[in-house]
């Protein structure tokens, strides 16, 4: 367990996560009007909790027309032509527009990135009327990170399992013209964390990582937003993404994000 006493405020920065991969001018004629998916979930991604197909169910669940908040918050930002829903069963519309999956970046960076059936996607834009699609995947990943106890005085580094968000704009024929890899943003849902107390009252240097319960996890996923711009009908965790995400898709604004190198890792 490694500590780290801290002499100073800590200031919490918020950056957007996400990167053009064409010019922003081709982007902005290419995508005028944007179709939203309903948020997915990758059920083969990698989740070690022992209630896994539980989790999956929660994702699931919490997430079901989320989606239509982002297109409000989309819409005030007045950076498209129109904003659009793409409705249909989140499970089958994984099945049907995912093709593949690359683990990208390392260490800490690493992310998932996903191609996707250019048959489904042209399917999908000329059945909404609609230039090009966002989809976001919900997906669990094993990844090295710092985790602090409550009175930020400690840490314990090591491999924790959370569930991230990758995001990504394809066009009908299935080119990604904008990612979000979801790096960046501290995570979407923690599944473990390291037990401080435990150790405290051992009076031991050892920390063990367990598992966040499901209740635990119900909670985290419904929590209402405390900030004080919160949406207030829309709980935090998807109000932070959801802003994350409006922000970094926003054409016309400069991103210092760069796309790390492809990796090797495919499934």
């Amino acid at each position: 367990m490694h500590r780290w006493f801290l002499l100073f405020p800590i200031l919490l920065i918020a950056g957007c996560a996400g990167f053009f991969k064409v010019p922003q001018t081709e982007y902005r004629q290419k995508v005028q009007t944007l179709g939203v998916l309903p948020l997915l979930v990758d059920g083969n991604s990698v989740i070690t909790h022992p209630d896994r197909e539980a989790v999956l169910e929660l994702l699931h669940r919490h997430s079901s027309n989320t989606h239509l908040r982002l297109i409000d918050i989309l819409k005030e930002q007045k950076g498209y032509f129109d904003v659009r829903p793409v409705e249909g069963n989140p499970r089958e519309l994984f099945r049907s527009l995912v093709k593949s999956d690359a683990l990208r970046g390392a260490g800490a960076d690493v992310y998932r990135h996903y191609g996707f059936n250019s048959r489904i996607a042209s399917e999908l834009t000329k059945e909404n009327v609609v230039d090009a699609l966002l989809v976001i995947i919900l997906h669990g990943e094993v990844r090295p990170a710092k985790r602090w106890d409550r009175r930020h005085l400690a840490y314990l580094e090591a491999p924790y399992n959370e569930i991230l968000t990758t995001a990504a704009v394809v066009m009908p024929s299935g080119e990604v013209v904008w990612e979000y890899p979801g790096v960046t943003d501290g995570g979407f849902l923690f599944l473990q964390y390291p037990d401080f107390d435990e150790a405290f009252y051992n009076r031991s240097d050892e920390v063990r990582i367990r598992y966040i319960t499901l209740a635990g996890l119900e909670r985290t996923l419904g929590e209402a937003d405390r900030s004080l711009l919160g949406r207030r009908t829309l709980p935090g965790r998807y109000r932070e993404l959801f802003e994350s995400l409006a922000a970094a898709l926003k054409p016309g604004l400069l991103n210092p994000f760069k796309e790390p190198p492809a990796g090797t890792k495919e499934r």
